[in-house]
């Protein structure tokens, strides 16, 4: 069986299609199309799927022998701060996620640079060198989270408790760091933020049937409160009200609007927003800072 080419990189099933000889093969077909683009320098990280890091360390390990600069991300990292590191080295990037798929998928998204998706049929499959490279290990999430917080700006330290469900998946850890720096006065309880290969059971997509604690939580929770979710790779934001009441993506998008007065946000409809001023990458965790000063 084939991986099968999306429109940012390729998905395939673990073991069955997505193996590392496949991971392998993709990896120098990838790093030959950087090299042939003049692109000298690549990050690579991954979310928290089963054999990720491995799968990702291979991946550098190919990279590296066709002679490209090559950091990587240490552990499970969010696709902002996957992001992040782009803009700030100046890379091209291979992150190892499926998103919000099941916990048996894997797959790759690919830049040529910061925001500069690689469609999966651009890419050969090549043999790779007999030797892996070595590479070098690039952390930089305390950096992503003051560029976080110095793009969250003034938000109003309101009182109240802020649930924030990462589903086991890479974005747990982030916002407790950034919630010191920005001195919030909201209580925030993180559910589920240790990266989980299975995330605990279901699938990391933030709908209501995958988030039962959450919605007990919030339905028990007396005002102001505020329930936010994220998916596996944290690109995607889904936001719960009081009572358990899901705000659609238009009024997530209509109160970003109204926090950031004017200021450039997108949405895909999907629960990605993009604030091209801050990332060109969606980042949930900052429209999640941003939401506190309106709807806490």
């Amino acid at each position: 069986m084939e991986l099968r080419p999306t429109q940012e990189g390729f998905l395939g099933e673990l073991a069955k299609d997505f193996t590392f000889a496949a991971l392998a093969r993709l990896a120098a077909g990838f790093g030959e199309r950087l090299k042939g683009d003049g692109i000298g320098r690549v990050v690579v990280g991954h979310d928290a799927r089963f054999l990720a890091q491995e799968m990702a360390e291979e991946a550098a390990g190919v990279l590296s022998a066709l002679g490209l600069e090559t950091s990587l991300l240490p552990g499970p990292s969010p696709l902002p701060l996957f992001g992040f590191a782009l803009e700030r080295e100046g890379a091209a990037g291979l992150y190892l996620s499926a998103g919000r798929r099941p916990a048996h998928f894997q797959g790759v998204k690919l830049r040529l640079g910061p925001g500069k998706p690689l469609p999966g049929q651009e890419v050969p499959f090549l043999d790779p060198p007999a030797a892996r490279g070595s590479f070098a290990t690039l952390d930089v999430k305390r950096a992503y989270q003051e560029h976080l917080a110095q793009s969250a700006g003034g938000v109003p330290k309101r009182k109240g408790v802020v649930y924030l469900d990462a589903m086991g998946g890479a974005g747990g850890g982030v916002l407790p760091g950034v919630w010191k720096l920005l001195g919030l006065e909201a209580e925030l309880r993180e559910l589920h933020p240790l990266p989980h290969p299975l995330f605990y059971g279901v699938d990391p997509d933030p709908r209501p049937e995958n988030l039962k604690t959450l919605q007990v939580l919030l339905k028990a929770q007396e005002p102001p409160a505020l329930g936010l979710a994220l998916d596996g790779d944290a690109c995607r934001l889904r936001v719960y009200l009081p009572g358990a009441e899901a705000l659609g993506d238009e009024a997530v998008l209509g109160h970003l609007k109204e926090a950031l007065g004017g200021k450039g946000v997108e949405g895909d409809g999907e629960g990605g927003f993009r604030f091209p001023w801050h990332l060109k990458e969606p980042d949930p965790f900052l429209a999640a800072l941003l939401l506190l000063g309106v709807l806490l």
